[in-house]
């Protein structure tokens, strides 16, 4: 047992240094007008060719549930639950990833001051780097899984509930660039963020989940 503790320790160490290394490196790169940019320009002209009237509205759909409103609504019900099961450390982990989360990437945003795509299909306010909508989702998404997956004995369900706590933060981040809110970079350093605050957390002693 404590063999495995030891090595998911290292792993969570490992993915601690590469999502700052991440973000840092794609940070960089934006102060800069660095060569990841190019990428960002040729994303947003080419992610037209697989838009359209019904995909579009299926993605705002998609995308709104993880906004601030339907962040807020989940956070309520969540944190209801966790008090009504008494899950009280659980609670504090939720509560530090989502607010920290949430202050960092605004933070950011107001100290970079990164100016959205010129080709966006809907309206949306304020600085685009790095993107809320993908900081966000990767941390309530990761605290989720930390928290339950302690209280699931089977590996399958485990696994399932990784793959999905992986791929909501992925979805989240294309419903982003797919609607031109957002550079391709917004989203990755946003998913980045989201992944180096939310493991940070774990290795708080009173907090730790794994």
């Amino acid at each position: 047992m404590k063999a495995e503790e030891e090595s998911k320790r290292k792993v969570l160490i490992g993915l601690l240094i590469i999502s700052l290394l991440a973000f840092l490196a794609i940070l960089y790169n934006v102060l800069t007008n660095g060569l990841l940019l190019m990428i960002d320009r040729w994303v947003s002209r080419e992610i037209s060719n697989i838009q359209s009237p019904a995909l579009t509205e299926l993605i705002i759909f998609i995308t709104n549930i993880n906004g601030m409103m339907g962040s807020a609504i989940f956070s309520i019900l969540f944190i209801s639950f966790l008090i009504h099961k008494k899950y009280y450390v659980d609670l504090k982990f939720y509560l530090l990833a989502f607010l920290g989360a949430s202050a960092l990437f605004i933070v950011i945003k107001l100290l970079v001051e990164r100016a959205r795509p010129v080709l966006k299909i809907i309206n949306e306010q304020g600085f685009s780097f790095p993107s809320g909508h993908s900081t966000m989702s990767m941390a309530i998404a990761l605290t989720l899984y930390f928290i339950f997956v302690a209280k699931i004995d089977s590996v399958a369900r485990r696994r399932l509930l990784l793959m999905v706590c992986l791929l909501w933060p992925l979805l989240i981040a294309f419903t982003r660039v797919y609607l031109n809110v957002h550079w391709l970079s917004d989203t990755i350093a946003g998913l980045s963020l989201g992944l180096f605050w939310v493991i940070l957390l774990t290795f708080i002693p009173k907090l730790q989940k794994l």
